[in-house]
């Protein structure tokens, strides 16, 4: 390699990890340089790398490309020092599936930065505030009980809240995978990216919670869908604080259940809710009055309050 070979300044603060027991693996990574997580990969069932500070991308094919090859961490590392005339100006955290570990930083790289390595993950940063942040997202990803999600967040946060890149934020990835561990299939658990945004690990932290909602949400609709009275009281309970368009079609499924149920009275008011959410809808409850599928008083009730018959 020379010095024109994929070179990306990125400063920035990193978690790669794994949970053997679940086959879970993936990388948490925040940084003041736009798209962050460009300077990480992981594959399912195989491993993760991040290479910051003066990273070199091509060492992440690389990376893939000496693990199917058997190759250990060590002689990973080995084989970037010696192609690699820049190495001193990388930072570069591995970690294979199986639970090998291994952290580099070079001498050249900007001051904080440092690494650690503990069981199951490696975190590393550079032009850190201190120190702190690396010892924090060490802590927290070891004290945290849970999914590899949750506790790639955990340390992520708590490398934020110590205070990060010593020069702002602008950017955040988190991502994990498992084989056939997503949706459809996938090897994609989870994947959320923030760009260009005040405060992105705690935008991260939002986005994840809203995810839970929605697969709360979905649980609840399937079991009421099903007849199941306690889910159906449950739904209810659930919705009373998300009047918000990401949870309209929970919406729409209680106000059909209890059209369903001829409750018509909870039926009128859960639509009125779909309408004062998503004003658009007016068009669909239009249509399901004319085709028969409301009939027509509950479906005037419905209208009457937004001027539309």
């Amino acid at each position: 390699m020379n010095r024109s070979s994929c070179k990306v300044s990125t400063t920035t603060f990193s978690i790669v990890a794994v949970d053997m027991q679940k086959k879970e693996l993936g990388f948490a990574i925040s940084s003041c340089s736009y798209n962050s997580g460009l300077v990480c990969q992981a594959e399912a069932e195989i491993g993760v790398i991040a290479s910051q500070a003066q990273g070199n991308l091509a060492f992440l094919p690389l990376f893939f490309e000496k693990l199917g090859e058997k190759k250990t961490l060590k002689s990973i590392l080995s084989h970037f020092k010696k192609t690699d005339m820049d190495i001193e100006s990388r930072q570069i955290g591995m970690i294979t599936s199986e639970g090998e570990k291994l952290a580099f930083t070079g001498k050249k790289c900007a001051f904080w930065c440092g690494h650690r390595t503990g069981e199951d993950y490696s975190c590393q940063g550079n032009i850190l505030v201190g120190s702190k942040v690396i010892e924090n997202m060490a802590e927290a990803f070891e004290n945290t009980k849970g999914s590899l999600v949750e506790r790639l967040y955990a340390a992520l946060r708590a490398g934020d809240d110590a205070g990060g890149d010593a020069r702002g934020k602008q950017s955040a990835r988190l991502l994990v995978k498992k084989r056939r561990g997503g949706a459809l299939g996938s090897d994609t658990v989870t994947d959320i990216t923030i760009e260009d945004h005040e405060e992105p690990v705690r935008e991260i932290g939002r986005i994840l919670r809203v995810k839970e909602n929605i697969l709360e949400g979905r649980q609840l609709c399937k079991a009421t869908e099903k007849g199941n009275p306690e889910a159906l009281a449950k739904l209810e309970q659930f919705l009373k604080d998300k009047e918000d368009r990401v949870y309209i079609d929970f919406w729409t499924t209680i106000a059909d259940v209890f059209f369903e149920k001829a409750i018509e009275e909870k039926a009128v008011y859960y639509y009125k809710k779909v309408l004062q959410i998503s004003p658009k809808m007016i068009n669909l409850l239009k249509q399901n009055a004319k085709t028969g599928k409301l009939p027509r008083e509950i479906a005037e009730a419905i209208l009457k309050e937004h001027g539309a018959h």
